[in-house]
């Protein structure tokens, strides 16, 4: 029975919680049945509906996530799951003024949305069609206590944070994708890469909360490829660069647009507002992918000597985050 649209769980095949000290999905039994009467989601409070909508605008950077994913063979992508999630996902995102309003017709497309991506990561067997690298910047805020309530209210419920990552991930594709991954010299970055014992020195020195220390490392581990596999990648993405840039910029929608929608819907769309530093934000884009194993576009970037690159760009003069 759900009492605020302010989550994709309700129909999710298991719950996401911290247990020794990490965020871990733990399986569940999954509902015969969900009601959502939308009288009652109207009354919720307005924080919930708000972490609701953000926790959705999210589907669409981690979707472009799953598009590399797709690319690489790492993570393919059922057209069926894919379709789940994307399908009504314009619509459902598409009045987030209305949302916050309590309009009944937004607020069941929104309740919709949700449920049917939670419906996806049960078919899926994972929550690969609903999370991305956005996620992942909340769970290590949520982790490590990073966001706070602003003027000591209480930590920003999850979709609240996911809104704020979403808009952080919206952004570095902005600048990743003017790039030109033809230009990316394949024999040069396979002699940069650094085999596994650098990578842990890097995981272990960026990680030292007790638990998600060595969660990191085995995360970190499980995706580690070696130079001849990076190789290969790169190769194969700069041949399909051209269509596959299409395809991301099809997908994303732009970081204003997300952060507009998000203050429309009573969402945060700044790391202040979450009591977040920029600091710990910026760090974020190096310190977020050692958390999972899953492939996004900071793994990319990262594997064609360009992540640190464009994150200085985004915090530099006239980089969204300096203007923001």
């Amino acid at each position: 029975m759900a009492t605020a649209a302010s989550v994709d769980g309700y129909t999710s095949f298991g719950a996401s919680i911290t247990k020794d000290g990490f965020k871990q999905t733990l399986t569940c039994p999954a509902p015969r049945a969900v009601v959502a009467d939308l009288d009652v989601l109207a009354a919720a409070p307005a924080i919930m509906t708000a972490s609701g909508y953000g926790d959705l605008l999210g589907k669409v950077p981690a979707g472009a996530d799953w598009i590399l994913a797709d690319a690489t063979g790492t993570d393919p992508i059922p057209p069926h799951v894919w379709a789940l999630v994307q399908g009504s996902l314009r619509e459902a995102i598409a009045r987030p003024a209305q949302v916050r309003a309590g309009d009944l017709d937004a607020l069941a497309g929104l309740v919709e949305g949700l449920m049917l991506s939670g419906l996806a990561m049960q078919v899926a067997g994972s929550s690969r069609p609903a999370s991305g690298a956005e996620h992942y910047f909340s769970h290590l805020w949520e982790l490590e206590g990073l966001a706070h309530g602003v003027d000591g209210g209480p930590p920003p419920e999850h979709g609240l944070k996911v809104g704020v990552g979403s808009v952080a991930i919206a952004a570095f594709y902005e600048r990743f994708l003017r790039r030109d991954l033809r230009d990316v010299d394949v024999d040069a970055r396979r002699a940069a890469w650094p085999a596994w014992p650098e990578v842990e020195r890097r995981v272990r020195a960026a990680h030292t909360t007790p638990g998600l220390d060595e969660a990191a490392v085995t995360q970190s581990r499980d995706k580690h490829i070696d130079a001849a596999q990076l190789a290969d990648r790169l190769t194969l993405l700069r041949e399909r660069w051209p269509e596959l840039r299409d395809q991301l910029r099809a997908q994303l929608l732009p970081a204003a647009e997300l952060r507009d929608r998000l203050h429309a819907a009573g969402a945060p769309a700044t790391p202040a507002e979450i009591g977040l530093s920029m600091a710990d934000l910026r760090a974020s884009y190096t310190r977020a992918p050692m958390i999972r194993s899953r492939y996004t576009a900071l793994d990319l970037a990262a594997e064609a000597g360009l992540r640190d690159e464009l994150v200085a760009e985004l915090f530099a003069e006239g980089g969204y985050w300096a203007d923001a």
